[in-house]
């Protein structure tokens, strides 16, 4: 019980089991080779995609059949956020899908409609944990995106309005392991900015 409670990072009512957090990586199945979806569907989901990678990937000198090809490497994770709230996790993995070097790349949820796939969030992170509370049926969701090797951001997604909507930014500062073990990290919300 008391390895679970220091597990626990808390700032304020917001509760955030670090320990939990997934990360999409290499090994997770990609567009272009899951099983799980059919003809119809995995090129509805690529369109979906190349949707939101074109402006950036144009912008940077990427001709459409290269922005196509990176977003047939897009890797999933087939998730249930609910009773019966399918949905599949998407992130790209290199700098051209728009990872940056301290390894925040996009992050999209999307559900199956009867008109293809509707986007549910789009965001950038690192890891992604879900949490034990849920709205509207979803379960909530922490994306941590890293700013230093010491220094994490956290952004609380509740499900409202058809999408998950930005409930909550926290500051994430982490201490120096200790006997090689990672260390509970100290939790603040974020700092208001100040008008200018």
């Amino acid at each position: 019980m008391l390895a679970l409670l220091c597990a626990v990072a808390l700032a304020g009512d917001f509760e955030w089991n670090w320990r939990n957090q997934e990360v999409i990586g290499r090994t997770d199945t990609s567009l272009s080779n899951t099983s799980r979806l059919t003809g119809p569907e995995r090129n509805a989901l690529l369109d979906a995609i190349i949707v939101r990678l074109m402006k950036p990937m144009a912008e940077a000198g990427y001709d459409d059949d290269r922005i196509r090809e990176v977003a047939s490497t897009t890797r999933l994770r087939f998730v249930d956020l609910g009773e019966d709230k399918q949905v599949i996790l998407a992130t790209e993995l290199g700098s051209e899908g728009g990872c940056d070097t301290l390894g925040n790349c996009p992050f999209w949820i999307f559900r199956h409609a009867e008109d293809g796939y509707v986007s549910l969030l789009d965001a950038v992170g690192a890891s992604y944990t879900i949490q034990p509370t849920s709205t509207s049926g979803f379960s909530d969701l922490v994306i941590q995106r890293h700013i230093s090797s010491g220094e994490s951001s956290l952004t609380l997604y509740k499900y409202a309005d058809g999408k998950y909507a930005d409930a909550g930014c926290y500051a994430v500062t982490w201490p120096p392991p200790k006997d090689g073990e990672a260390q509970d990290p100290e939790i603040a919300p974020c700092k208001a900015e100040q008008p200018k």
